[in-house]
């Protein structure tokens, strides 16, 4: 992803990719890509803090609920 968004931010505008290429570049990254992989939280990579388990239970409690009930980890178009 670092270098797709990379490239969408380009200093010089004429040397960012066309919309339809971005499209096509994230589809095949999502693809990719497992569901769990999908859903996993972002997390920091500095020390782990006791406030951080609690946000990835939270994470893990509402990733279960959306497996559950059978929601797309990226919705579709």
């Amino acid at each position: 992803m670092r270098d797709l968004v990379d490239q969408m931010t380009h200093a010089d505008p004429f040397k960012r990719p066309l919309i339809e290429d971005v499209v096509a570049k994230f589809s095949r990254i999502r693809a990719s890509l497992s569901g769990l992989k999908l859903r996993s939280a972002i997390v920091s990579k500095r020390k782990p803090s006791l406030l951080a388990v609690f946000r990835h239970a939270k994470q893990a409690l509402r990733t279960l609920g959306y497996i559950f009930s059978r929601k797309a980890a990226i919705p579709e178009a």
